[in-house]
């Protein structure tokens, strides 16, 4: 075969592609070409990108591709692959056909993957070398086990090798209470653990480990900050006494100066009191400038003028002295004591979660990266990549914006050495669309490091500025938009620039502006220049009983409506969030719109995997809070909630009827005829209590519901099979995770698509609307964000890295380089946030925002994207050549100097073009305060789609059945036609052994289930026998000799655990003997924990000889908790 004749080929490409620029048709291009390259290149290509969708695209995208290479139909690569390889038509085709071929015989070497499943083949790939134990499992979930540890680091706070653990978890709770939080930390302790997954926290050495994690140096450290502090109090102190003396001495208090009440020499006294109040700007002027501290009337000139002579004037300049010398360490000592004992409890949590994943053989995803990158350290040539490189040549590196430190650390071995050898590699991205930093992505290597690391003879960069994505209305609207928005949020940054440090922080100057400097792009050829729409609302804020959401929530039906008047689609429209809650609201509007116009002629369908909320159905509220009860039912308060629920969902009754039935009718119970079947259910294992809950109330379940009662039912049997069937357990975890999951949104439905900006990022839309943009765009103060900072002043230094509380006052610490770079960051995220969104439409953009709040001299100071909007739509602007300029667009009302049409005088068709009465009527009594309108609502051309022929067979992913007409096959709730066999038999075995109390009962209870046909006739005598030889070994015999009394799946009340129910408890005297029957061979520490609750709660009923079991009944083996 012949080799592309082109230098580059052995150049590292650098591609920076803005949103609907055409990356993935390159990217595909590109790999195209490298497998015309040589022969089987497919082996020695690599293509990472960050997401399992964006991996399947790609792959699909070259397969197609090579098919119609190989099919004779039309590829926009036919010419490329023609010219660049000399060849004819025909040959390409037929080298297309044979490389299509072979791909599809060897796939599992089309090396198109996420970066994690590249990681983690390399770790499978060395496990022995790497020292890790063969076998072990991946979670995902980095938090999954953290309520768990927490849990037992808690449980264990009363030993007493905890005792400074105790004293930091005290500091956090009167933390929490300072910020008016609740002091039940285990919620907060478990966000503050997710700190232990960010890099800054896993790039620590060993070294700085060490120190971070030694009791007694962080005690110390704790110390001597205490004392900078209270050596800076104590001399504001005496400073602020001996001014109140030198005042008194002259017969004067504070009001005799200049100011009178509110004169500055007040603060001598606040300060004498202990106020740690700062001078103000009047109190600066008063040093060595008597004439500054009294007026031309004042009657007390003289006393004044002795007074200055006579002390205070020092005491002034100590002050000032004071503030301008030490305040700096005093606010630094203070911001690290704000959250230093994190470091304590982070280290604990650490040390725990090792422990468990060593004991579970557990590996987190995010602890591939780590591992690799600590091996790789200081070797130009891991070994662990030795195989590899020898394998691969060439690297194709996709959305390179969202790639950590870390993951790049363990990339650019490979690459160096692939440059080395001439090959070809990849890199493509765009800062723009980095909105992924929460998880460790850092595009400052896109735009800065990559430069710094390779020279410039290995790289050759490119941009692709042509969109194909949208029409030019849109086009061009964000050219402007984010142009003169990248520059107005860098010139309200640059105002934060401390003054002092200003010579130090100029290189975040123009970091915002650099960002977006490529951020314009040109209209695809042959396309109008008059497409697309831009609308932009700005609703009234003025009213506190109609707030602006609830306006838009309003005003979205009828846009739907409207477009689909246009010839849109539903599966065109896509309403996008910033946030799930917001996902959540619009879905419930819209249902309620549905359900209130059943004889609409339009549609209002969604599909969302972040609004459809499993937890928000009916059916779902009323189990869980029957699970609430049965966990607790001394507890009259989940007692109600679960007969509220139950009415609600048996009786379709809503909450006000729900609660009256409570109450008015008196019922203390559920419906006689529901008692004993809910007393039955209560005693089952947790899936097969829930099952049998919705069986019972079937004839209850309304269709709507369907989806979701076998979704909670998944969720439940996927819990009960990888964790624990305890109601405890499951209830701990849904509180904390479980209450967020949704249902799953299949793709190819003709519905309206209501996500995310985070998970709309790639894909393109007819329309977007964005109900909601008004997301802040620095962190809000009311959430603890903690950024790491690296101390480089004694005595700060003393510990290599401190946790600090991002905070306005950190500008005022030596940490202000910290504070005014994540701010910078933080700014770019939420510009980032917009422009992804923004970009998403094809044809129409529909954006709802609040009117920003006016300063006393009108000007806007810019807190959110939506300020951000206004201010950029408003500019006064000179626009660049073949830049539209945005103001002539928007119609301000509340301007007066507006040359604009008033907003009365917009009619709704100017707004929008719906037919429908409902929405007219809405539009004529507006609460639009200004409005931005760029385009035409053209209607959308509709193309007769020729019907594809359907494969009767194929069911939809959304297919429902009726819970009460599901088929049953199982028989008394015996799991034995499930999924698992193994389940099913350990469950048999298991309902077995709880009924008997010594060897003699085994056969009659086996019987029990060869009459309930749940045994066949020809396995009794097996089972028996099993089940002879398997509680007849030397240390069980005794259990089953008939010498104790014996209580089977007996319930145990804990007033802090609640029920509770061991296996078998056998009391003999004062001995108790607590049995934890295991049919499988797999043990789990979580096993050992629930026998440890099991004693402990016996032990406190009185019982002092109390000994725990764990028997796993297949494998004849006991072990003694």
């Amino acid at each position: 075969m012949q080799k592309a004749e082109s230098s580059d080929n052995e150049l590292l490409h650098i591609i920076r592609a803005s949103a609907g620029s055409g990356k993935t048709h390159r990217l595909t291009g590109d790999y195209i070409r490298l497998l015309f390259s040589a022969g089987n290149n497919y082996k020695h290509i690599l293509a990472v990108t960050f997401t399992n969708k964006a991996t399947d695209e790609m792959k699909s995208r070259i397969l197609s591709e090579l098919y119609n290479l190989s099919a004779g139909k039309d590829s926009g690569f036919l010419k490329m692959l023609i010219s660049e390889f000399h060849l004819t038509e025909e040959v390409v085709r037929l080298r297309a056909f044979s490389i299509l071929k072979t791909i599809l015989h060897d796939y599992s070497a089309f090396s198109i993957t996420t970066i994690d499943k590249f990681f983690q083949q390399v770790m499978r790939a060395f496990t022995r070398e790497l020292g890790l134990i063969g076998g072990y499992k991946i979670e995902v979930d980095n938090s999954y086990y953290l309520p768990e540890i927490i849990d037992n680091m808690i449980f264990d706070l009363d030993k007493p090798e905890n005792k400074g653990l105790t004293a930091w978890l005290l500091d956090f709770m009167q933390s929490k209470i300072r910020e008016d939080k609740s002091w039940v930390i285990k919620k907060e302790i478990r966000t503050l653990a997710k700190e232990l997954f960010k890099e800054t926290y896993k790039t620590l050495s060993e070294e700085e480990f060490s120190v971070i994690q030694d009791k007694n140096a962080l005690e110390a450290y704790k110390k001597n900050l205490i004392r900078i502090m209270q050596q800076f109090k104590n001399e504001l102190k005496s400073i602020g006494e001996d001014g109140v003396d030198c005042m008194t001495r002259a017969g004067l208090t504070f009001s005799d100066y200049k100011g009178g009440s509110k004169s500055t020499f007040s603060h001598f006294a606040k300060w004498a009191n202990g106020d740690m109040k700062e001078p103000t700007d009047t109190f600066l002027k008063l040093e060595d400038s008597v004439t500054n501290w009294y007026t031309k009337t004042s009657k007390q000139i003289s006393a004044i003028e002795g007074s200055y002579h006579d002390g205070l004037n020092d005491c002034v300049k100590r002050a000032i002295s004071l503030f301008d010398k030490q305040m700096v360490f005093y606010n630094s000592a203070e911001s690290v004591l704000n959250y230093y004992f994190t470091l304590g409890i982070l280290s604990d949590i650490e040390q725990r979660m090792d422990a468990y994943k060593k004991e579970n053989n557990i590996q987190f995803l995010s602890d591939t990266t780590e591992l690799l990158n600590k091996i790789i350290a200081d070797s130009d040539t891991p070994f662990v990549y030795e195989k590899i490189g020898t394998r691969i040549q060439h690297y194709m590196i996709d959305e390179f914006q969202d790639t950590s430190d870390m993951q790049w650390a363990n990339f650019k071995p490979l690459l160096l050495e692939s440059l080395a050898n001439n090959n070809f590699n990849m890199i493509v991205g765009d800062v723009k669309q980095s909105i992924y930093r929460f998880r460790n992505s850092n595009w400052k290597l896109l735009e800065e490091q990559i430069a710094k690391e390779f020279s410039n003879e290995q790289l050759i960069e490119e941009s692709l500025d042509t969109n194909w994505r949208s029409d030019a209305n849109i086009i061009n609207f964000n050219n402007a938009l984010f142009r003169i928005g990248s520059e107005i949020m860098q010139n309200d940054y640059n105002n934060a620039l401390v003054d002092n440090n200003v010579g130090e922080l100029n290189v975040f100057s123009d970091k915002i502006k650099n960002a977006y400097r490529g951020v314009r792009q040109q209209v695809k050829p042959n396309k109008l220049n008059n497409e697309g729409k831009v609308e932009i609302s700005f609703l009234d804020t003025s009213d506190s009983d109609n707030k602006w959401e609830d306006q838009v929530l309003e005003r979205l039906p009828q846009q739907i409506e409207s477009l689909q008047d246009q010839g849109f689609a539903l599966k065109d429209i896509a309403i996008i969030v910033r946030k799930n809650d917001e996902a959540i609201k619009i879905a419930e509007t819209l249902l309620k719109y549905k359900d209130a116009h059943p004889d609409s002629t339009y549609r209002y369908d969604i599909i969302s995997n972040e609004a459809l909320v499993i937890g928000n159905a009916q059916s779902v509220r009323s189990i869980i809070s029957l699970l609430r009860h049965f966990q607790n039912p001394a507890d009259e308060t989940k007692k109600m909630i679960a007969l509220t629920e139950f009415f609600k969902f048996h009786k379709h009754a809503t909450p006000t009827e729900a609660i009256k039935d409570f109450q008015e009718i008196n019922l203390a119970d559920l419906p006689q005829e529901m008692v004993g079947q809910i007393e039955s259910i209560s005693h089952l294992p947790l899936y097969e209590m829930v099952e049998a809950y919705f069986s019972l109330s079937a004839n209850a379940l309304e269709q709507k519901e369907n989806a979701y009662v076998q979704s909670f039912l998944d969720i439940v049997l996927k819990f009960s099979t990888d964790s624990s069937a305890d109601i405890n357990d499951f209830l701990d975890w849904w509180d904390e995770k479980g209450y967020k999951k949704t249902l799953f949104s299949p793709d190819n439905q003709d519905a309206i698509r209501l996500l995310t900006i985070h998970k709309s990022k790639g894909l393109g839309f007819g329309v977007v609307i964005m109900p909601f943009v008004n997301w802040e765009l620095d962190h809000k103060s009311s959430q603890t964000n903690i950024i790491w900072c690296k101390p480089t002043v004694a005595p700060f230094n003393e510990l290599p890295i401190v946790p600090i509380k991002y905070s306005p006052k950190l500008s005022k610490t030596i940490f202000s380089k910290e504070y005014l770079e994540e701010k910078l960051y933080t700014y770019i995220d939420n510009l980032n946030l917009l422009y992804v969104a923004f970009t998403r439409p094809k044809h129409q953009l529909k954006v709802f925002a609040p009117q920003p709040k006016q300063n006393k001299d009108g000007s806007i100071k810019i807190n959110t994207v939506g300020d951000l909007l206004w201010e950029t739509i408003a500019s006064k602007n000179i626009p660049l050549e073949d830049e539209i300029s945005l103001n002539n667009y928007f119609n301000d009302s509340t301007s007066v100097e507006s040359n604009h049409p008033t907003l009365s005088s917009i009619t709704p068709d100017a707004i929008t073009s719906t037919s429908t009465t409902s929405a007219v009527s809405t539009l004529n009594n507006t609460n639009i305060v200004a409005l931005f309108s760029l385009g035409n609502n053209a209607k959308k051309e509709i193309k007769e789609e020729v019907q594809e022929e359907t494969n009767p067979y194929i069911i939809s992913k959304w297919q429902s059945i009726p819970f009460s007409n599901r088929l049953k096959l199982r028989l008394n709730a015996a799991d034995f036609f499930a999924d698992s066999g193994q389940r099913s038999y350990g469950t048999m075995m298991h309902e077995i052994v709880s009924t008997i109390n010594t060897l003699e009962d085994i056969e009659l209870a086996v019987d029990k289930k060869v009459l309930n046909g749940e045994i066949g006739k020809e396995m009794k005598e097996e089972i028996i026998n099993i089940l002879n030889d398997s509680l007849s070994i030397s240390d069980a015999k005794d259990w089953y000799s008939g010498n104790y009394t014996v209580l089977n799946e007996t319930k145990l009340l804990h007033p802090k655990f609640g029920f509770s129910q061991p296996d078998r408890v056998m009391i003999n005297d004062n001995q108790v003997i607590v049995v934890d029957y295991k049919f499988g061979e797999v043990e789990e520490s979580q096993y050992i924990r629930q026998v440890q609750r099991y004693t402990k709660t016996i032990k406190e009923m009185g019982f002092d000889n109390v000994s725990g079991y764990i028997f796993y009944v297949r494998a004849g083996k006991i072990i003694e908790v």
